[in-house]
């Protein structure tokens, strides 16, 4: 039986290589569109698209940790809760793909393009349902098995995104190919599930449960995640009505190098969740100590990122998407500099986990969300895209780390991440040494005038 230790090694590992897989396939279909289709109708798909992303949060509803729980913690009855976990998702899929047709309908009934593109994107909602599988796997740390549920899928749905622009065909067509990636996923997960016959033995036993309470205990987590997609595509829709899709499509290229990069510390946070309950065990100051040095890692690690981001901006930006999105280059010289605030922001996630602070997180992200929203409707006017650049990364500093003086719980975290950007963690064993070496001194000295 495989030890604790090297299970959380494995299951990092197999984490990464997923998120590395989703990471760099993505960026590749990105910047093949944006090269193909320009920023006028990149633009326009991923002002479309950027609605189906917030509404698959809905239709998530916080529910992923909930059902892993209960799937831990009732293992024997693992095929009801599955059977109705596909139920009761696959109800809030529908629902939320019904609101997203009408949202958009009434936005503009007139954007006929932006319609299309929502009818057949969103389809893929109604396919989140045989995620449960996903989580079934988590639940019993079978993190290989997600990958080839999910990674292999997309590698699939990415070579023939590809293929479909060699091929040079519709607009509509690639949003016809997310629904496809989803549908895909969700084969893919069902297939490995029944393939293992991990679904099959022992887990039969059948179990009420009470999904009204689910519901309510995911709400909360729901309303966090929804934040988190409203910041990172709010931006995207107010400058594609604003601005129009030109501006959306040079914006949503910049922004999505920054994101890029955010993704990689996000792939450690599910192994990182141990270490950080075993660090609490061992006592409030060394958990506070271990946690400032996190900070510290996180600030340096989004410092190097920004840093290089910035300087290199004009050439990055050329040689990704080429001359017609020149103009991206001020916006990621801008945006590339809240990667510091979001690297902070996802180690302070496993603490808001640990002390039971996700309630005050998801308050903290909602307002940073619509002081965002509210800065883009200032900025964009004046500035355009840089406006909407400046917009995020204010309202990211404010969410991940001024926010935090606010509540008397959330100070501790407040003064770690303030010394990590002061990088006093990283000189204070210098100045440790310096201030020994000092008091030493002043004994000798002392020493000897007393003689």
């Amino acid at each position: 039986m495989k030890s604790s230790s090297a299970t959380l090694l494995s299951n990092g590992a197999w984490s990464l290589v997923n998120q590395m897989t989703r990471v760099t396939t993505l960026a590749i279909v990105t910047i093949a569109l944006s090269r193909h289709f320009g920023p006028q109708r990149f633009g326009s798909l991923a002002f479309g698209l950027a609605f189906v992303r917030i509404f698959a949060v809905i239709a998530a509803f916080g529910l992923d940790r909930i059902v892993v729980r209960h799937l831990i913690e009732f293992a024997d009855a693992s095929r009801s809760i599955l059977q109705a976990a596909i139920r009761v998702k696959f109800g809030i899929a529908l629902a939320s793909y019904a609101t997203l047709l009408g949202i958009v309908f009434i936005i503009d009934p007139h954007d006929r393009l932006t319609l299309a593109i929502v009818v057949v994107a969103g389809a893929s909602l109604l396919f989140q349902s045989l995620d449960v599988f996903d989580f079934f796997f988590q639940a019993g740390n079978r993190f290989r098995l997600i990958f080839f549920g999910r990674a292999v899928p997309v590698l699939l749905s990415t070579a023939l995104k590809i293929a479909a622009i060699l091929g040079d065909l519709p607009l509509l067509v690639f949003a016809a190919l997310e629904t496809f990636e989803t549908a895909l996923i969700a084969a893919g997960l069902l297939f490995v599930y029944r393939k293992c016959g991990v679904g099959t033995v022992g887990n039969c036993r059948k179990l009420q449960v009470d999904w009204g309470y689910l519901l309510r205990q995911g709400f909360p987590l729901l309303l966090g995640s929804l934040a988190v997609m409203i910041y990172m595509r709010s931006d995207i829709l107010i400058l594609g009505k604003m601005a129009g899709y030109k501006a959306a499509g040079i914006y949503s290229a910049a922004s999505q190098i920054t994101e890029a990069c955010a993704l990689f510390p996000m792939a450690f946070a599910p192994a990182l969740f141990p270490i950080l309950v075993r660090w609490r065990n061992k006592g409030l100051l060394f958990y506070h100590q271990q946690f400032e040095r996190l900070f510290l890692g996180a600030v340096l690690a989004g410092a190097g990122i920004a840093t290089t981001l910035a300087s290199g901006a004009p050439i990055i930006v050329r040689l990704l998407y080429g001359a017609e999105y020149s103009s991206a280059a001020t916006i990621l010289v801008i945006h590339a500099w809240s990667a510091i605030f979001i690297y902070i922001a996802i180690m302070q996630s496993g603490y808001d986990i640990t002390e039971g602070l996700t309630g005050l997180a998801a308050v903290r992200t909602a307002v940073g969300a619509a002081l965002n929203i509210v800065l883009n409707f200032a900025l964009i006017p004046k500035y355009g895209g840089a406006g909407s650049a400046i917009a995020t990364l204010i309202s990211q500093v404010c969410s991940s780390f001024f926010f935090n003086f606010v509540h008397s719980r959330t100070r501790p975290i407040f003064a770690m991440q303030s010394n990590a950007l002061l990088l006093i963690p990283l000189f204070r064993p210098i100045l440790h040494r310096l201030g020994r070496g000092r008091s030493a001194e002043l004994s000798r000295q002392f020493a000897t005038s007393s003689e």
